[in-house]
């Protein structure tokens, strides 16, 4: 049995050949035998044909990598497939992510991509992507860190801190704060709907596989989303979408509030949630970081719902007397 110091030593020795790779090709990384059950490094998975963890999450965090290399290229990048990755052995990870990506606009133009992404909470959305690129091409000269507890950092004041409270109606008619995002423009801009997946998913770390991302995911409806950025005298107004920084706010339907009572959906009640959520795209590292919480909803009845219900009691009802 390794004594302890030359477990550290073994140690030092992994990281190290971990670090030649930027934490992502491990497959001629060796593990000894001696410290087997007592490493507290990355653990790798083969996505090709096989189960691995949190599908849902680490496919999101995948296109959070390609969206913050969009972004800074001016690319439209999508996730084909996820090939490989590699997690700390912690609840809180980093995640060297290697993905097939495409150009919807041309077929042929496919890459492999390597995205790092690094969570900062547990049970809420707060992560950072500190890499994005094309596989082969180097972008960082920063120290390989395992762990990165750093971030993008904002050059305004009205993003850093605490996240905001919801904006009043009257905020939002505060035109060089806000821009109402109109209804074709959020369905055209995938990562919208990009963001409240990760605020759902990351609030609730249970959605991990297919069949509850067709119950729960798939049945997301986006409402209304307005967008709070430092440059309000943008012209066209949509151009503000592609700020670095900025505040999204979106109201949905379509996750139920688990402590409402059942009666009320029985009887055709919507719920509005609203999502907030902080996109900070660091001026000098191009590092992203996103930030975001759920806020409470309020509850729509849906008449022609509530109508059948009462249609369907009357039924019975006479039915009742009739026999």
């Amino acid at each position: 049995m390794a004594t302890a110091e030359e477990f550290f030593s073994l140690q030092r020795d992994y990281w190290d050949q971990v670090a030649e790779n930027d934490g992502f090709d491990l497959e001629s990384v060796s593990v000894p035998s001696s410290m087997i059950g007592r490493i507290t490094g990355l653990i790798p998975y083969d996505c090709v044909g096989q189960l691995y963890p949190y599908p849902i999450l680490v496919n999101l965090y995948a296109k959070a990598g390609l969206h913050r290399y969009n972004m800074l290229q001016g690319t439209n990048f999508k996730l084909a497939s996820l090939i490989k990755f590699n997690m700390l052995q912690n609840c809180v990870s980093s995640f060297y992510m290697t993905l097939l990506a495409h150009d919807p606009a041309d077929s042929s133009l496919e890459k492999t991509f390597q995205v790092q992404v690094d969570e900062q909470k547990y049970g809420t959305l707060d992560m950072g992507v500190s890499i994005a690129r094309p596989k082969g091409e180097v972008t960082s000269e920063k120290p390989f860190i395992p762990h990165s507890y750093g971030g993008a950092f904002a050059d305004d004041d009205i993003f850093k801190g605490e996240l905001p409270d919801w904006p009043s109606d009257g905020d939002l008619k505060d035109e060089t704060r806000f821009y109402v995002v109109k209804e074709s423009e959020w369905r055209a801009t995938d990562w919208i709907f990009m963001y409240l997946e990760l605020a759902v998913c990351a609030n609730d770390r249970s959605i991990t596989d297919m069949r509850q991302k067709t119950e729960v995911m798939s049945q997301l409806e986006i409402v209304k989303v307005a967008i709070e950025t430092a440059n309000g005298d943008v012209e066209p107004p949509i151009e503000r979408l592609k700020a670095k920084s900025a505040n999204v706010y979106i109201t949905f339907k379509g996750l139920e509030e688990p402590r409402a009572p059942r009666r009320l959906f029985e009887v055709g009640v919507d719920l509005e949630r609203k999502a907030i959520v902080r996109r900070v795209i660091d001026e000098h590292t191009g590092d992203l970081k996103l930030v975001g919480k759920l806020c409470g909803g309020q509850y729509h009845k849906r008449p022609w719902l509530a109508r059948q219900k009462r249609e369907e009691t009357q039924s019975c009802e006479k039915r009742a007397r009739l026999g």
